[in-house]
């Protein structure tokens, strides 16, 4: 994983806006990427890391033994199904300030593809983990492969990502650039 290292230019605004009771969205267009700027973060960060890998590329890294973190606790619907999950997760965030990634929106929506009504399932997953996340203390970063197309983020399915002013956005472009969306 090392032999393409990727120096993010600006990581330092990212940091600035990873702060306690935050939830952020962190939009990428290569996965790669993606993961390198996710290893980048947790070493930056003193909190344990609490890992939603719902695309499961992080955890065969962590499974593969290419990625080593202390202190992190991984969670995969490989195993059990979203709703089994959330209770545990929402425990660990009861017990202690996290880092929690959730990864990815993606993941979600194909985690959810049978259900009718999945927009909005994934829709109140989400904010529910935001809410448990501010009273926690806790730092929360949702990833989502997407485009903007006008003034909307939109996920490769089509579906249009949510938003409010409380979370704060980034863009990986360029590979190694972060871009803060106001």
């Amino acid at each position: 994983m090392d032999k393409n290292h990727t120096t993010f230019e600006n990581f330092q605004l990212l940091e600035e806006h990873l702060t306690s009771s935050s939830s952020n969205l962190l939009f990428y267009e290569n996965a790669f990427s993606k993961i390198k700027l996710i290893r980048e973060i947790i070493s930056k960060q003193s909190l344990p890391v609490l890992y939603i890998d719902l695309d499961f590329l992080f955890s065969g890294y962590v499974k593969s033994k290419l990625l080593e973190i202390p202190n992190l606790t991984l969670f995969t619907t490989l195993d059990s199904g979203i709703n089994d999950l959330l209770p545990k997760i929402f425990v660990k965030l009861s017990e202690e300030p996290h880092l929690v990634i959730f990864d990815s929106i993606n993941g979600l929506y194909n985690t959810l593809s049978n259900d009718a009504d999945s927009g909005r399932l994934a829709n109140s997953i989400l904010m529910l983990l935001a809410r448990n996340v501010s009273f926690s203390d806790s730092i929360l970063v949702i990833l989502a492969l997407a485009g903007k197309k006008e003034k909307d983020w939109i996920l490769p399915n089509g579906r249009q990502i949510l938003e409010n002013n409380e979370i704060k956005k980034f863009t990986i472009s360029d590979r190694s650039k972060i871009i803060f969306e106001n």
